[in-house]
């Protein structure tokens, strides 16, 4: 089991490294979304900086019930021990989907200060 974040007083919190195309990786603390079918969203602002290859664009379906029209990028990110290439969507923040858990055994300690811990199936 490896600890992959920690439980804020509201939310948690999983630190991930994004390597950018220009070589300049990021860290981007991301927030795990299970109502999210996807794999990682990003904000604008993040994937300009770190000059995300652009896949085209793609419609997803808010909580909400709202469609949007947003971008969709690859990038290539550490997560779980290991490096994964994944599609990323603009959001208003960053967020880790259910496309990145698959696989995995996700337990999170439901305190403030709790940690995050993620196993791989086998």
């Amino acid at each position: 089991m490896t600890s992959i974040g920690r439980v804020t007083g509201d939310r948690e919190v999983v630190p991930l490294l994004v390597h950018a195309e220009n070589g300049g990786d990021r860290q981007v603390d991301a927030l795990l979304n299970t109502g999210f079918n996807g794999y990682l969203a990003l904000p604008a602002r993040v994937i300009e900086l770190l000059e995300l290859q652009r896949l085209g664009r793609e419609q997803v379906t808010l909580a909400s019930g709202k469609t949007h029209l947003v971008g969709k990028y690859e990038a290539t990110i550490g997560f779980g021990g290991s490096v994964h290439s994944v599609e990323v969507v603009e959001a208003g923040e960053p967020l880790v989907g259910m496309g990145l858990l698959w696989g995995f055994d996700l337990r999170i300690q439901c305190i403030d200060d709790g940690q995050v811990v993620l196993e791989r199936l086998s």
